[in-house]
């Protein structure tokens, strides 16, 4: 089975241990109808997660044009959110919009100047969740910026336990 199936997989089954109604989409990636690689629900919180793998330990690259697709192909009372895990690392880690989170964890900003990607290195996350805290990137020229935080820690916020 390819990585980023076996990700998919380990993603909607960590859902599924945390009480969440969850699917993996099948060909998410080419289907038309159905967008996202992960659906979940738990109550009234749906969530539309596109699930990241990479073969690095040490780092991983997030772009804007993702980020933005994610956000677009989200139906009106979705939480998108991407998902990542660093190559052989346990923690799974999301990016959301900045406005999500603000009000709810302190936000340390990784000082950056890109327009289309920002690299991310699994030292800078492991750091701010030492520190109960999330790290927030902000693409050159936008306002809002998207933040990166625990998985579990998300969800927590997200079903109204913090």
């Amino acid at each position: 089975m390819q990585t980023w199936k076996k990700f998919e997989y380990r993603v909607r089954d960590f859902l599924l241990s945390r009480g969440y109604r969850a699917s993996r989409v099948p060909l998410s990636g080419s289907a038309k109808a159905i967008k996202g690689d992960v659906i979940a629900e738990k109550g009234s919180l749906r969530l539309r997660i596109d699930a990241k793998s990479t073969r690095s330990k040490e780092g991983i690259r997030i772009s804007r044009a993702a980020l933005e697709k994610l956000s677009r192909e989200a139906a009106r009372g979705e939480v998108p959110i991407l998902v990542f895990s660093f190559y052989r690392h346990a923690k799974l880690y999301a990016v959301v919009s900045e406005a999500l989170l603000s009000s709810w964890i302190k936000l340390r900003e990784k000082p950056t100047r890109a327009r289309s990607s920002v690299g991310i290195a699994k030292e800078e996350v492991l750091q701010v969740a030492r520190g109960g805290e999330a790290l927030l990137i902000r693409f050159r020229g936008d306002s809002e910026g998207y933040v990166v935080v625990e998985l579990p820690l998300l969800l927590e916020i997200l079903e109204g336990g913090r």
